[in-house]
């Protein structure tokens, strides 16, 4: 009986993310905020998840020459000219290049405000090209994009068997004790339903990238605010969950939908109230670009964190179109130019609003993309390059090891003697040493980490370092 009540109340706190506004079902205790790593001066942690396995290998290219000749053989076609470099140093490694479209990333590392995080992907532990070829202990379907999204997202080795919560969730749950007894939930999805923040104790807030709040209740047409597509989610959503409490004879579940749906129309209000009360400087950025928006919202909601109660926020937001398998060269710039405009408006208004140094945003991806090409585009790969970018970084350095780009038979090449896989690179730094480093700025502790990413203790760097 116990275990058919707490399946129904985990169906219930999967369903409510349906909500416009889903605020936490939470099970901490607000009181614990005093032992809890909890900065007085607020932190933000920002994931800008690049959908569809971004091509970080013409983002950020190796800037000497040998290392860039190199590159632009084993790239052909579809190497960045050196032209088309923004040169930048690391102290140790030497010279590099930001594609001239990524100007505003360039410029962040130079003033040590962004470092690079190469060669991540997923891992159970430390591989070598011989356990790839011998498949040793390797993440579950390699290259595919759904599985290889939710094992970034949830930090886990393989999908079937593991908890399917996301790392992003302990960071959340973590806020959610610092924030003390605040009717709203600490993390923020502005890009639809997140595994990054997916929790077994505690909702997350979904909310779209749009000027205003959508509210629950309030108005006469609530097609005037919502896509009646989503109107319609939301009312089969409402009818289950209704149904599923009627059927369960279970009290604490019908008290808990009722519980939840009252938070979620409060947070709506609330919500609406303050952003409307607030205004923030302007961000400016071309209307139609729906990362910018994203990022917008965030900016936001960071500008009246302390109105609503907060010491800690996590967001999740995405930008997709990345699965760039033809017309690479036609597709990567608009993309680019996309990227590069939100994270620069996003960086100028977090700068004039004084918070630069409580807010991290950090890039994330399916996989990097082969280094060679298919002939018209690349195909899906493993190991790529991340960002993390805020005042709190030790930027301007990159973190981890490059690969070799001297060609396809090398020990970081995934490609066999027959030349199946060839151009996949393997990581060197895993999702749960990236995501341990993030996690430790926010405060979380060892355990709630070990929890949350159960493959950290099978690498010995379990902090990259890359926070002052």
């Amino acid at each position: 009986m116990r275990n058919s009540i707490n399946k129904s109340r985990r169906n219930l706190i999967k369903a409510l993310a349906c909500l416009p506004v889903a605020p936490g079902v939470s099970m901490l205790s607000s009181g614990s905020a005093q032992a809890m790593s909890c900065s007085p001066a607020g932190k933000s942690l920002v994931c800008i998840f690049l959908a569809g396995g971004a091509d970080s290998f013409n983002m950020f290219v190796p800037g000497s020459s040998q290392d860039l000749l190199d590159y632009q053989d084993v790239r052909g076609e579809l190497a960045v000219d050196e032209g088309d470099l923004i040169e930048v140093t690391d102290p140790t490694l030497g010279t590099f290049g930001f594609n001239q479209q990524l100007d505003s990333l360039a410029r962040l590392y130079q003033e040590n405000r962004l470092a690079v995080v190469s060669n991540t992907g997923t891992l159970i532990r430390p591989t070598t090209k011989s356990d790839f070829l011998a498949q040793i202990a390797l993440p579950e379907s390699l290259f595919a994009h759904n599985t290889q999204q939710k094992l970034w997202q949830t930090g886990a080795g393989i999908v079937s068997g593991s908890n399917a919560f996301g790392w992003g969730s302990a960071i959340s749950d973590h806020a959610a004790s610092c924030n003390g007894n605040v009717n709203l939930a600490p993390g923020f999805s502005i890009a639809g339903s997140s595994s990054w923040l997916d929790s077994e104790t505690s909702n997350y807030i979904t909310l779209n990238g749009s000027t205003n709040v959508e509210l629950m209740f309030g108005y006469a047409d609530y097609s005037e605010w919502i896509p009646q597509s989503r109107l319609n989610r939301i009312r089969g959503s409402l009818q289950a969950l209704i149904g599923e409490a009627e059927q369960s004879s279970n009290p604490q579940m019908v008290r808990e939908l009722a519980h939840s749906l009252d938070n979620a129309q409060n947070a709506t209000t609330t919500l609406h109230r303050i952003l409307r009360d607030t205004p923030l400087s302007q961000m400016e950025y071309d209307g139609l670009n729906r990362f910018a928006g994203q990022l917008h919202m965030v900016a936001r909601l960071i500008a009246v964190r302390e109105q609503l109660g907060m010491q800690q926020q996590v967001f999740f937001v995405q930008m997709g179109g990345w699965d760039t398998h033809a017309d690479q060269n036609q597709r990567l710039p608009a993309l680019f130019n996309t990227f590069n405009e939100g994270i620069n408006a996003f960086q100028n208004v977090i700068d004039d609003i004084g918070q630069s140094s409580t807010v991290t945003a950090f890039t994330a991806s399916d996989f990097g993309r082969t280094l060679t090409s298919n002939g018209n585009g690349t195909d899906h790969g493993w190991g790529g390059h991340n960002f993390v970018f805020g005042d709190a970084v030790a930027g301007g350095r990159v973190y981890g090891t490059m690969p070799s780009y001297t060609d396809t038979n090398n020990p970081d090449d995934a490609g066999d003697n027959n030349g199946a896989f060839a151009g996949r690179i393997i990581p060197t730094i895993s999702v749960s040493q990236y995501g341990a480093t993030l996690a430790r700025w926010m405060g979380v502790d060892e355990s709630r980490l070990a929890a949350a990413l159960p493959d950290l203790n099978n690498f010995s760097e379990q902090d990259l370092g890359f926070f002052l």
